[in-house]
């Protein structure tokens, strides 16, 4: 095994030895050359890890963050993309490190994960995100002790720190999105592209979630028959095994035949098409496009519709309140077995919980009439 290095001082510098290579790193003492060393270790424990895995007492927070990050960036990964999980465990692991900087991870107990909690709070963030945080550095620590880094007792101390509830903390709680309103769609029409609207109509018309819309390729529709089938290969339940089948009805596949011939590639909303248009109605018909992605992103279509909601004058909405508009009109019109069918849910509460919001027509119209 490689000699670890150590923290030395020489006629007033900091110095160290890594690989047998000589650093120096600025006045002995200094705070800058002791968050360099920081680092240095940091960096030497990532690369010695995974050949040499052991508990060691001294082992303190921040290089914790940087070896899992390290690992984060291989295991998050779909299709060879980093996914958003990566940069979730960043935003919580830098909020640790700004607040414990140097602390050991043997030292980092239930205390300083509610004060952590605590400080987040007086952060302004809300309750959602705060509990997903520490739920992160929690998960962070069970990783650790899997690798042996860190002894489980420190792990499981941490358990006994719960989630923030609503009512019991000055945090935000959370603002549960409801469905959009047809109203609300059908405005900001004169302000999005045509794929852009015709994915817009396609969630509204078939529930499916905006990370498969926007991936949505010809060659994987099935129009054998009336019903079309759209199976995406990779989705939000990909591993966990399970499979995802949207069906897409005859609206919906007369949406797609408006913008087959749009298409340049597999993706049936093509980006490229929608830019284009885009740059001519801003500065006219000579005005040339650079050359985007394949296909829309998430963050992508949840800008345009932010932007052309703000053009249009009305309020905010997101694309996932489609997906809840399609849950609540299936509900109220053919049951709630359909709209979970419809969203993919493997259980019945699921969709009831999230989606399809409940029916109150009935029970007004008795009230109207006995109440």
């Amino acid at each position: 095994m490689a000699r670890k290095p150590v923290y030395g001082h020489n006629k007033g510098l900091a110095r160290t030895t890594v690989n047998g290579k000589r650093i120096y790193l600025g006045t002995y003492n200094s705070p800058e050359s002791k968050a360099a060393f920081e680092q240095i270790m940091a960096d030497w424990e990532a690369a010695h890890a995974e050949r040499s895995p052991t508990i060691s007492t001294e082992l303190t927070v921040s290089r914790l963050a940087v070896l899992f990050l390290k690992h984060a960036e291989n295991e998050y990964r779909r299709d060879g993309v980093p996914t958003g999980e990566t940069a979730n465990f960043r935003h919580a692991l830098q909020a640790m490190k700004n607040m414990f900087h140097g602390v050991r991870c043997i030292d980092f107990g239930p205390k300083k994960l509610k004060q952590l909690q605590q400080q987040m709070v007086k952060d302004g963030l809300a309750q959602q995100t705060i509990n997903g945080r520490i739920r992160r550095i929690k998960q962070v620590f069970e990783w650790a002790v899997s690798e042996e880094l860190v002894s489980v007792n420190v792990s499981q101390a941490l358990r006994s720190v719960h989630g923030l509830r609503v009512g019991k903390t000055a945090a935000r709680p959370p603002q549960p999105k409801g469905p959009v309103s047809i109203e609300a769609v059908k405005a900001i029409k004169p302000h999005v592209t045509t794929p852009m609207w015709a994915m817009i109509q396609f969630l509204l018309l078939t529930g499916c979630r905006p990370s498969e819309a926007v991936a949505l390729r010809w060659s994987e529709i099935d129009t054998t028959k009336a019903v079309w089938i759209y199976c995406p290969s990779r989705h939000k339940t990909t591993h966990k095994g399970k499979n995802r089948i949207i069906v897409i009805g005859p609206e919906a596949q007369q949406v797609l035949h408006g913008i087959r011939e749009m298409s340049r590639s597999d993706f049936v909303f093509d980006p490229q098409v929608g830019f284009e248009e885009f740059v001519r109605k801003a500065y006219g018909d000579k005005a040339k496009a650079r050359k985007v992605g394949d296909c829309y992103t998430k963050a992508g279509l949840n800008a345009s519709i932010r932007n052309a909601c703000d053009k249009a004058k009305i309020p905010r909405w997101s694309p996932g309140q489609l997906r809840k508009t399609r849950g609540t009109h299936a509900r109220h019109h053919a049951g709630l077995e359909t709209a979970q069918q419809i969203h993919g849910h493997s259980s019945k509460q699921t969709t009831e919980r999230h989606y399809a919001f409940q029916d109150l027509s009935l029970a007004e119209a008795y009230a109207l009439q006995f109440g």
